[in-house]
């Protein structure tokens, strides 16, 4: 990856019991992230259809301006709350912009 520019999505379903809990932590990352150097946007969305899943759109200036973000103490620590707030964790999925 190097100094390419990296995007990518993050999804989380919560937990209908834990949903205001992970809607109020992703919205507490949104504003600690988007103050972070190498985050060229960090927007969060919910599902037209399902309001348990919400989705990160991510862009990072390159892989280490990511490095750094999944080292923050918001990040590691929704990694670990995952299990508790979710119905299966949190998946990833990085994506190449073609136009």
């Amino acid at each position: 990856m190097g100094n390419e520019e990296i995007f990518m999505c993050a999804r989380f379903q919560g937990k209908r019991e834990k949903l205001e809990e992970l809607r109020s932590r992703l919205l507490q990352m949104v504003e600690f992230t988007s103050h972070e150097e190498g985050c060229l946007f960090y927007n969060l969305h919910v599902d037209r259809d399902d309001p348990t899943i919400f989705y990160f759109l991510e862009g990072w200036k390159n892989s280490e301006a990511l490095a750094f973000h999944d080292q923050t103490h918001y990040v590691q620590a929704i990694i670990q709350d995952a299990p508790e707030l979710t119905t299966n964790g949190i998946e990833v999925n990085f994506m190449t912009k073609i136009s």
